[in-house]
Protein backbone atom coordinates (compact mmCIF):
# COMPACT_ATOMS: atom_id res chain seq x y z
CA UNK A 1 0.00 0.00 0.00
CA UNK A 2 1.28 3.83 -0.82
CA UNK A 3 2.11 5.56 2.14
CA UNK A 4 -0.51 8.69 2.66
CA UNK A 5 2.30 11.10 4.00
CA UNK A 6 3.32 11.78 0.44
CA UNK A 7 -0.48 13.27 -0.46
CA UNK A 8 -0.48 15.60 2.81
CA UNK A 9 -0.88 19.20 1.82
CA UNK A 10 -0.31 18.90 -1.38
CA UNK A 11 -2.50 18.89 -4.58
CA UNK A 12 -4.41 15.94 -6.39
CA UNK A 13 -5.60 16.37 -9.52
CA UNK A 14 -8.86 14.77 -10.81
CA UNK A 15 -8.37 14.22 -14.56
CA UNK A 16 -11.92 13.21 -15.77
CA UNK A 17 -14.16 14.24 -18.83
CA UNK A 18 -18.19 14.48 -19.21
CA UNK A 19 -20.08 12.41 -21.42
CA UNK A 20 -20.03 14.15 -24.77
CA UNK A 21 -16.41 15.84 -24.21
CA UNK A 22 -13.68 15.54 -27.27
CA UNK A 23 -11.46 14.22 -24.37
CA UNK A 24 -13.20 10.98 -23.32
CA UNK A 25 -10.15 8.87 -24.51
CA UNK A 26 -8.03 7.13 -22.24
CA UNK A 27 -4.91 8.17 -24.21
CA UNK A 28 -6.22 11.79 -23.92
CA UNK A 29 -6.86 11.43 -20.16
CA UNK A 30 -3.18 9.63 -19.42
CA UNK A 31 -1.88 12.95 -21.27
CA UNK A 32 -3.76 14.99 -19.15
CA UNK A 33 -2.55 13.30 -16.20
CA UNK A 34 0.60 13.05 -16.66
CA UNK A 35 1.12 16.97 -18.07
CA UNK A 36 -0.50 17.24 -14.12
CA UNK A 37 2.20 14.92 -12.38
CA UNK A 38 4.83 16.59 -14.20
CA UNK A 39 3.63 20.48 -12.98
CA UNK A 40 3.21 19.06 -9.56
CA UNK A 41 0.22 16.85 -8.54
CA UNK A 42 1.08 14.67 -5.82
CA UNK A 43 -1.87 12.10 -7.15
CA UNK A 44 -4.43 11.92 -9.59
CA UNK A 45 -8.44 11.10 -9.97
CA UNK A 46 -8.89 8.80 -12.73
CA UNK A 47 -12.62 7.37 -13.74
CA UNK A 48 -13.17 3.86 -14.96
CA UNK A 49 -10.66 1.02 -15.13
CA UNK A 50 -10.01 1.71 -18.77
CA UNK A 51 -8.86 5.00 -17.83
CA UNK A 52 -6.64 4.25 -14.60
CA UNK A 53 -4.81 1.60 -17.02
CA UNK A 54 -3.80 3.95 -19.55
CA UNK A 55 -3.03 6.43 -16.62
CA UNK A 56 -0.74 3.85 -14.72
CA UNK A 57 1.47 3.52 -18.26
CA UNK A 58 2.20 7.88 -17.74
CA UNK A 59 2.41 7.72 -13.87
CA UNK A 60 4.27 6.68 -10.76
CA UNK A 61 2.03 8.78 -8.35
CA UNK A 62 -0.64 7.12 -6.55
CA UNK A 63 -4.18 7.07 -8.59
CA UNK A 64 -7.14 7.32 -7.01
CA UNK A 65 -9.57 5.49 -8.63
CA UNK A 66 -13.28 5.52 -9.47
CA UNK A 67 -16.27 4.05 -11.49
CA UNK A 68 -19.20 6.34 -12.01
CA UNK A 69 -22.39 4.66 -12.36
CA UNK A 70 -25.84 5.45 -12.84
CA UNK A 71 -29.03 3.42 -11.60
CA UNK A 72 -32.04 2.77 -13.28
CA UNK A 73 -33.27 6.77 -11.61
CA UNK A 74 -31.22 8.12 -12.60
CA UNK A 75 -29.04 8.56 -9.91
CA UNK A 76 -25.37 8.60 -10.23
CA UNK A 77 -23.01 6.33 -7.72
CA UNK A 78 -19.29 6.05 -7.16
CA UNK A 79 -18.09 2.63 -7.15
CA UNK A 80 -21.17 1.18 -5.93
CA UNK A 81 -20.05 -2.70 -6.59
CA UNK A 82 -16.86 -4.62 -4.80
CA UNK A 83 -16.67 -5.75 -8.98
CA UNK A 84 -15.95 -2.09 -10.28
CA UNK A 85 -13.59 -1.80 -7.13
CA UNK A 86 -11.22 -4.67 -8.21
CA UNK A 87 -11.69 -3.89 -11.68
CA UNK A 88 -9.95 -0.58 -10.61
CA UNK A 89 -7.34 -2.08 -8.42
CA UNK A 90 -6.42 -4.69 -11.27
CA UNK A 91 -5.97 -1.83 -13.54
CA UNK A 92 -3.68 -0.28 -10.81
CA UNK A 93 -5.80 2.06 -8.83
CA UNK A 94 -4.00 2.57 -5.39
CA UNK A 95 -6.76 3.92 -3.77
CA UNK A 96 -10.57 3.22 -4.86
CA UNK A 97 -13.13 5.63 -4.00
CA UNK A 98 -16.48 5.01 -3.03
CA UNK A 99 -20.02 6.70 -2.36
CA UNK A 100 -20.31 6.81 1.34
CA UNK A 101 -23.32 8.81 1.50
CA UNK A 102 -26.31 8.15 3.55
CA UNK A 103 -28.45 7.44 0.34
CA UNK A 104 -30.92 4.69 -0.04
CA UNK A 105 -29.05 1.98 -2.33
CA UNK A 106 -30.37 -0.83 -4.11
CA UNK A 107 -26.56 -2.23 -4.30
CA UNK A 108 -24.27 -3.52 -1.87
CA UNK A 109 -24.32 -1.11 1.95
CA UNK A 110 -21.56 0.84 2.38
CA UNK A 111 -21.00 -1.20 5.93
CA UNK A 112 -20.56 -4.17 4.10
CA UNK A 113 -18.93 -2.21 0.48
CA UNK A 114 -15.89 -0.44 2.65
CA UNK A 115 -14.37 -3.48 4.56
CA UNK A 116 -14.58 -5.41 1.12
CA UNK A 117 -12.67 -3.05 -0.76
CA UNK A 118 -10.24 -2.53 1.61
CA UNK A 119 -9.69 -6.34 1.96
CA UNK A 120 -8.55 -6.30 -1.98
CA UNK A 121 -5.38 -4.32 -0.70
CA UNK A 122 -6.35 -0.57 -1.27
CA UNK A 123 -6.79 2.10 0.29
CA UNK A 124 -10.43 3.43 0.47
CA UNK A 125 -11.37 7.35 -0.05
CA UNK A 126 -15.10 7.56 1.21
CA UNK A 127 -16.72 9.91 -0.79
CA UNK A 128 -19.07 11.74 1.32
CA UNK A 129 -21.98 14.97 1.65
CA UNK A 130 -22.77 15.80 5.15
CA UNK A 131 -20.58 15.73 8.48
CA UNK A 132 -22.59 11.96 9.64
CA UNK A 133 -21.74 10.24 6.66
CA UNK A 134 -18.12 11.48 7.00
CA UNK A 135 -18.21 10.38 10.64
CA UNK A 136 -19.67 7.01 9.50
CA UNK A 137 -17.30 6.23 6.76
CA UNK A 138 -14.56 7.12 9.05
CA UNK A 139 -15.52 4.73 11.70
CA UNK A 140 -16.26 2.17 8.75
CA UNK A 141 -12.12 2.03 8.49
CA UNK A 142 -11.93 4.82 5.51
CA UNK A 143 -8.66 6.33 5.18
CA UNK A 144 -9.44 9.22 3.34
CA UNK A 145 -12.80 11.08 3.65
CA UNK A 146 -13.39 13.32 0.66
CA UNK A 147 -16.29 16.19 0.66
CA UNK A 148 -16.60 14.99 -3.00
CA UNK A 149 -20.73 14.59 -3.08
CA UNK A 150 -20.98 17.82 -0.77
CA UNK A 151 -23.40 20.00 -3.06
CA UNK A 152 -24.75 17.23 -5.10
CA UNK A 153 -26.92 15.26 -3.09
CA UNK A 154 -30.32 15.94 -1.59
CA UNK A 155 -29.07 17.11 1.22
CA UNK A 156 -30.37 20.12 2.73
CA UNK A 157 -26.78 21.57 4.45
CA UNK A 158 -25.15 21.01 1.02
CA UNK A 159 -27.02 24.06 -1.59
CA UNK A 160 -23.85 25.65 -1.89
CA UNK A 161 -21.78 27.44 -4.67
CA UNK A 162 -18.73 27.06 -3.60
CA UNK A 163 -16.79 24.45 -1.81
CA UNK A 164 -18.16 23.24 1.80
CA UNK A 165 -15.51 24.25 3.61
CA UNK A 166 -17.45 24.16 7.10
CA UNK A 167 -17.63 20.45 6.33
CA UNK A 168 -13.80 20.20 6.05
CA UNK A 169 -13.70 21.74 8.86
CA UNK A 170 -16.13 20.09 11.30
CA UNK A 171 -14.48 16.25 9.50
CA UNK A 172 -10.75 17.10 10.07
CA UNK A 173 -11.95 17.80 14.46
CA UNK A 174 -11.86 14.12 14.36
CA UNK A 175 -9.26 11.83 12.86
CA UNK A 176 -9.83 11.34 9.58
CA UNK A 177 -7.81 12.58 6.87
CA UNK A 178 -10.09 14.69 4.81
CA UNK A 179 -9.90 15.33 1.33
CA UNK A 180 -11.46 19.00 0.25
CA UNK A 181 -13.06 18.11 -3.30
CA UNK A 182 -15.59 20.25 -5.05
CA UNK A 183 -16.18 23.51 -6.96
CA UNK A 184 -12.64 24.35 -5.93
CA UNK A 185 -12.02 26.95 -8.24
CA UNK A 186 -8.54 29.18 -7.31
CA UNK A 187 -5.57 28.76 -5.37
CA UNK A 188 -7.24 31.00 -2.62
CA UNK A 189 -9.85 28.02 -2.24
CA UNK A 190 -6.99 25.09 -2.02
CA UNK A 191 -5.64 27.93 1.01
CA UNK A 192 -8.98 28.19 2.99
CA UNK A 193 -9.18 24.12 2.47
CA UNK A 194 -5.75 23.71 4.29
CA UNK A 195 -6.63 26.46 6.64
CA UNK A 196 -9.64 24.69 7.68
CA UNK A 197 -8.16 20.98 8.27
CA UNK A 198 -7.93 19.20 5.11
CA UNK A 199 -5.28 16.55 4.67
CA UNK A 200 -5.39 17.12 0.78
CA UNK A 201 -7.41 18.87 -1.50
CA UNK A 202 -8.60 18.06 -5.05
CA UNK A 203 -9.32 20.26 -8.04
CA UNK A 204 -10.64 19.29 -11.29
CA UNK A 205 -12.94 20.99 -13.51
CA UNK A 206 -10.65 24.23 -13.03
CA UNK A 207 -7.98 22.47 -14.28
CA UNK A 208 -8.85 19.80 -16.77
CA UNK A 209 -12.02 20.36 -18.09
CA UNK A 210 -11.36 23.71 -20.65
CA UNK A 211 -15.18 22.94 -21.82
CA UNK A 212 -16.07 24.33 -18.30
CA UNK A 213 -13.94 26.92 -18.55
CA UNK A 214 -14.50 27.91 -21.67
CA UNK A 215 -18.12 28.71 -20.99
CA UNK A 216 -17.31 30.06 -17.37
CA UNK A 217 -15.34 32.91 -19.55
CA UNK A 218 -17.97 33.16 -22.00
CA UNK A 219 -20.07 34.04 -19.29
CA UNK A 220 -17.32 37.25 -19.17
CA UNK A 221 -18.68 38.60 -23.05
CA UNK A 222 -22.22 38.11 -22.57
CA UNK A 223 -21.82 40.92 -19.53
CA UNK A 224 -19.47 42.77 -21.87
CA UNK A 225 -22.58 42.83 -24.89
CA UNK A 226 -24.92 43.50 -22.92
CA UNK A 227 -23.56 46.40 -21.21
CA UNK A 228 -22.60 47.68 -24.67
CA UNK A 229 -25.69 47.77 -25.81
CA UNK A 230 -27.39 49.31 -22.88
Amino acid sequence: MIDLAQLHRRLIVSCQAPDGSPLRDPGIIAAIAEAAVIAGAAAVRINSAAHVAAVRQRVTVPIIGLQKVVDQRGTQWITPTLDDAQALRDAGADIIAIDATLRERSGTPVNLLLPAVRDLGVLVMADIDDLESGERAARLGAELVGTTLSGYTTAQQNRLGGPDIELVRALSIGSAFVVAEGRIKSPAEVADAFDAGAFAVVVGTSITDPMALTRRFLAGTHTLTKGASS
